[in-house]
């Protein structure tokens, strides 16, 4: 009997296994109720044999705070999208390093709430069968093009930054990583914008980083890593954040850190020691010389 490895998409970004690729991985429209939208995914075929694949639906859900998802038969339906496309197919044949494209068609009722909606056009290899008698392992490919709809409308949109930190508050040497949480209270997904400024202890800018726009899922946590790249600092510094979410939010939160490079002070220290102790042990010496140069002695 053979068993089968399935292996599935979790990250929005993953768009090509080892026999196959999808073209868009992910795919954003905006609509508004009661209407309906026409869109493709391409299928590529990277072997040098003709691949036969499963083509299905699902919904999905945000796992993790980076950026994976879950894909679900059944989930929640404030935010399925799934029962509202349609697939014209079942399965699709593509021939060696060529590309297939699936149509699809999505409809959205006249009487959709305005939020957002998630769903997945998902593509299965199918293992081969392995001779009677025989027993091994097959591999199952598994590609997923997921859907981020967002139906017009007046939306619940609402952030909360529920982590900003760096990853330590003392450091030798640069660079700074820091960690922003963004939490999704309302039922849309959002991308939202910002960035972390830097000040020292004077209060001056020294730099400004740009936060990285990523889709929050509503219910769902995004982890944001942003790096300070500089490398020589000294002293206590502060780090401003700011996030916009379009025109309805401006979240902010600060945190602060502090950098001394204590091998090299304590080295300038050593050497600075070592002087003061050269002097004070040769002063009288030196002071002679002074004299006789003065022709005091």
């Amino acid at each position: 009997m053979a068993a089968v490895l399935a292996f599935a998409a979790p990250v929005a970004q993953a768009a090509e296994s080892q026999g196959f690729q999808i073209s868009p991985p992910v795919t954003e429209l905006k609509l508004d109720p009661g209407t309906s939208a026409r869109g493709v995914v391409k299928v590529t075929n990277l072997t040098d044999q003709q691949i036969t694949l499963q083509v299905s639906k699902q919904n999905f859900v945000a796992r993790g705070e980076e950026g994976e998802v879950d894909l679900l038969d059944n989930g929640d339906a404030l935010y399925s999208l799934s029962p509202w496309f349609t697939i014209g197919q079942a399965s699709v044949d593509v021939p060696p390093k060529s590309t297939k494209e699936v149509p699809y068609i999505l409809n959205v009722p006249p009487n959709a709430e305005p939020g957002g909606r998630y769903g997945s056009i998902i593509f299965d290899t199918i293992p081969p069968k392995l001779p009677s008698g025989q027993s091994g392992a097959t591999v199952k490919q598994r590609l997923a093009g997921l859907i981020f709809l967002r139906v017009n409308g007046n939306a619940n949109e609402q952030l909360a930054v529920t982590t900003f930190q760096p990853n330590h508050t003392f450091y030798e040497y640069g660079p700074i990583n820091f960690m922003t949480r963004i939490k999704n209270l309302g039922t849309v997904h959002e991308k939202p914008t910002g960035q972390i400024v830097i000040k020292n202890v004077f209060g001056f800018k020294t730099a400004t980083i740009k936060l990285d726009e990523k889709n929050v899922i509503p219910s769902a946590t995004r982890k944001l890593t942003s790096t300070f790249k500089r490398r020589m600092m000294v002293g206590p510094y502060t780090a401003e954040l700011t996030v916009h979410n379009g025109a309805k939010q401006t979240l902010t939160a600060k945190t602060s850190f502090t950098v001394i490079p204590y091998k090299l002070v304590a080295g300038v220290l050593f050497v600075l020691t070592l002087l003061v102790l050269f002097y004070w042990k040769s002063r009288k010496r030196f002071a002679r010389a002074f004299r006789i140069l003065a022709g005091r002695e």
